[in-house]
């Protein structure tokens, strides 16, 4: 079975007011899981009673750099009580990145916390953004350096179609670079625009990603993903629920049509 997970990102906002009705609103849409942005505010326990009312799975937690590198366990047991299969490292700041005085302290943090999270009985994961596609060194880009710098073993990916297009990256290439690496896929759909940031997000299915090659690719892997994240950042003036439903029933129905 496919399982479709909504990220929080998008509705941050809402969640920040009343996180609960957002977990009830998401599983009312049909969403099997959501992949957290932080706990705002609730307790663990308190979140995983609700997520198991509605019926949904916490897929994850997206959690920043410094925070996971200072409270490590702290990190790991709050994700443990929720239920989260995995969690996401934000990426380290800029000196911490490729070609950064504090480049090989960070990656050796990284491995650290990766360690710790695999004895906790979880999975660690780096979500790539535009510029971790857009900056090249040495041949590589930011991505490719941290991937490759990393033991698969204590490092998975999550990676984020939408923005590898964006940062002029190719899905494809990353795909099959670290084919049976990635254990959930962010499908985020844009097109593009004469606007300062040259692009503007879409429900997956209504922009220019070749969702049905990409996912089909998924498919070939000896080990597919567990999840397929429904992900785009903003909704503009359009209502996020209608736009997540949108996604949601667009990647049922390429499945279904897929196999």
């Amino acid at each position: 079975m496919v399982k479709i997970g909504s990220p929080l990102f998008i509705l941050r906002e809402e969640c920040g007011r009343d996180l609960m009705m957002v977990l009830e609103k998401l599983a009312d849409i049909g969403f099997d899981g959501v992949e957290f942005l932080g706990l705002f505010g609730h307790d663990p326990l308190d979140i995983k009673r609700r997520l198991d009312s509605c019926g949904l799975f916490a897929v994850g937690d997206h959690v920043p750099f410094f925070e996971f590198v200072t409270n490590t366990d702290r990190v790991i047991a709050d994700r443990q009580e929720i239920g989260c299969s995995f969690i996401t490292i934000s990426s380290p700041p800029e000196d911490g990145l490729p070609g950064g005085s504090n480049y090989p302290a960070s990656i050796e943090a990284v491995r650290k916390i990766g360690e710790a999270v695999n004895e906790a009985g979880l999975t660690l994961l780096f979500h790539n953004h535009a510029h971790e596609v857009r900056n090249v060194l040495a041949g590589k880009t930011i991505l490719e350096h941290i991937a490759d710098d990393i033991d698969a073993g204590l490092l998975s990916l999550e990676p984020d179609l939408g923005w590898i297009g964006i940062g002029g990256g190719a899905p494809e290439y990353y795909l099959t670079k670290y084919k049976d690496r990635c254990p959930v896929v962010h499908f985020k759909d844009y097109i593009p625009t004469d606007s300062k940031e040259g692009f503007e997000f879409r429900p997956t299915g209504y922009g220019v990603l070749d969702n049905a090659g990409l996912y089909k690719m998924t498919l070939g892997y000896d080990k597919k993903p567990e999840w397929y994240i429904m992900d785009h950042d903003n909704a503009y003036e359009r209502d996020i629920y209608d736009d997540l439903a949108m996604s949601l029933e667009y990647f049922r129905n390429l499945v279904l049509v897929t196999g």
